[in-house]
């Protein structure tokens, strides 16, 4: 039976009263960047430190060429600060040219390189949390042993033809012209995860992971592909949450309501977003103020700033305050 996991990562269970063998569980969150994503660092850093307490034991971020001054302030709020090695056998071309591909090839051993945990949640840096909720939730589906983990699927979505095409493509050069495509329902995004320490998933995606760089000479080098691959052949547990765990903005952009003021699902009755992934081109990108008199846009960063109509290109001392909640 799957354990509810709280906000401090212990398991809300009658069988644990009174076991002086029980121990809390420890939870970590992982995040990695470079300089140039340091601002983005920020604000997922930022974004998780909302709640006291906090819904994580310890956070972790590798440092994948970070100004000295980027790595104090971070080095003040996490708890891990690694340089990582290169895992997996990527091309040297492409480690001499970009060593930012540490943040894909890091990713299935987390373990190794911060033992002692129960539980691993990834954020990619260019994503930020607005519900505590959200954290909770990812630990708690993972609890059985399964990927918890969100698909490219919502009624909103846009998907083109040509990434369609691209993400086929991929898989058939790193595992072979049967590969095919995956019902987007089925296409899982690796920008956010939680996995268990004992789940299966860690190995048989450093396999697959490795084995498509074999097959490319080690020149494409893509996490998600591998994992995607590894999850539907080796049929890997999934515990499958919903499009406000890990909102995909450059599938569709979220919309603000400013009476709540919060982030929420463009369509419907428009449930708040948990987290939101500033993937792609949506670094920089601003939406509309639902219901603003001044016509206002704000952007998708933490924490928002609202852009003024008459301005939209440069950025007004405005802030809004982003509710943080503990429920969706």
């Amino acid at each position: 039976m799957r354990s509810s996991l709280s906000g401090t990562g212990v398991p809300a269970s009658a069988d644990t009263a009174g076991n002086p063998a029980f121990r809390p569980l420890r939870t970590l969150v992982v995040t990695a960047a470079n300089e140039a994503f340091a601002p983005l660092l920020r604000g997922l850093v930022d974004s998780l430190h909302q709640w006291q307490p906090r819904p994580f034991t310890a956070l972790a971020c590798f440092d994948l060429g970070l100004a000295p001054a980027t790595r104090d302030w971070i080095g003040q709020r996490a708890q891990h600060v690694i340089v990582p090695e290169w895992d997996l056998p990527v091309h040297r071309s492409l480690r001499q040219g970009q060593p930012q591909l540490r943040a894909l090839t890091t990713r299935p051993f987390l373990r190794r390189y911060f033992p002692g945990y129960d539980f691993y949640l990834w954020i990619d840096a260019d994503a930020w949390v607005q519900q505590r909720d959200a954290v909770e939730s990812y630990f708690t589906a993972a609890s059985d042993g399964a990927m918890a983990i969100v698909a490219h699927d919502h009624p909103a979505y846009h998907h083109s033809q040509a990434a369609t095409s691209w993400r086929v493509q991929r898989r058939r050069e790193c595992f072979g012209r049967g590969a095919t495509s995956l019902p987007l329902a089925n296409y899982w995004n690796a920008g956010v995860f939680a996995l268990a320490a004992s789940a299966p998933h860690w190995e048989t995606w450093s396999n697959y992971f490795n084995a498509s760089l074999d097959a490319t000479g080690g020149k494409l080098c893509c996490d998600q592909t591998a994992l995607n691959h590894a999850i539907t052949v080796e049929k890997l547990p999934v515990a499958a949450l919903t499009a406000r765990e890990n909102w995909l903005c450059h599938l569709a952009l979220p919309a603000f309501d400013v009476a709540r003021n919060q982030y929420c699902d463009p369509l419907g009755q428009q449930p708040a977003l948990g987290i939101l992934h500033l993937a792609a081109h949506t670094k920089d990108i601003a939406v509309p103020l639902q219901g603003d008199a001044q016509g206002r846009t704000l952007d998708l960063r933490f924490p928002p700033r609202a852009r003024a109509a008459a301005a939209s290109g440069a950025h007004s001392n405005a802030r809004l305050t982003v509710k943080a909640t503990t429920t969706g």
